[in-house]
């Protein structure tokens, strides 16, 4: 348990312990049975198509979580870093088998919580567990809202569509015309599934019309009549 204790304050961070105290997250790790796996550089935390252990938070280090499609092509679905979690949307499914491969590029260590932690009558920690229930159906909502967006992204056909597409989702929820984004050039077109070199030339393009600005992962909207058409 103490070596557990010596994360908590990555655990704060990581969106299932969002709102607990230091001691609620302490007591729920002293009755929950989790578990500490390491992991070298280059080594598997999960295999797609093999069976899930329980709920992930990575502890240290640094993941990708990948897909293969039938051609063997690998495309990086996520990035990890400490406090991220996955796993949890196979939870409560009748038979949970990974659907991705996770990948470290970096020495790493991960927090494992089994279904039990979640199901199962914790003595002296129910407030915890209500908490900690509320926080995991808030994070698979904004999840799945997520990926109709990315949907959404993947029916609109020309790259200039996609680009405005994404930047009035960030616009309404920053509420500001300067934008910090969550990715780099790379995430952004992975999000958008477009290659990075079409998106960075349309970018450049967009910048040279006067509807945006743009300075590495900050891009000042100019004409915000312009994008949003294009609105989820």
């Amino acid at each position: 348990m103490n070596s557990i204790s010596a994360y908590t304050p990555i655990l704060a961070a990581c969106p299932l312990f969002q709102g607990m105290a230091q001691g609620q997250i302490d007591s729920f790790l002293s009755t929950a049975h989790p578990f500490i796996e390491s992991y070298k550089k280059n080594s598997f935390i999960a295999i797609s198509g093999e069976p899930m252990e329980g709920i992930g938070v990575l502890l240290e280090g640094e993941a990708n979580l990948t897909r293969e499609n039938v051609m063997g092509q690998r495309s990086i679905m996520t990035k990890l870093t400490p406090s991220s979690m996955f796993g949890e949307a196979l939870l409560f499914t009748s038979h949970p088998l990974w659907p991705a491969t996770i990948e470290t590029t970096k020495p790493a260590k991960v927090l494992f919580l089994p279904l039990g932690s979640f199901t199962e009558s914790l003595p002296g920690c129910e407030m915890c567990q209500k908490q900690l229930l509320t926080n995991l159906l808030h994070d698979m909502s904004e999840k799945a809202l997520l990926l109709t967006k990315k949907v959404h992204y993947l029916t609109l056909k020309g790259m200039r569509e996609k680009i405005f597409a994404y930047l009035i989702d960030m616009y309404k929820r920053q509420h500001n015309l300067t934008l910090h984004l969550p990715h780099n050039r790379q995430e952004m077109a992975d999000v958008l599934n477009v290659s990075r070199t079409s998106l960075s030339r349309e970018l450049s393009r967009l910048q040279d019309e006067d509807i945006i600005r743009f300075k590495g992962k900050t891009i000042e909207i100019l004409d915000l009549e312009a994008l949003e058409e294009y609105a989820f």
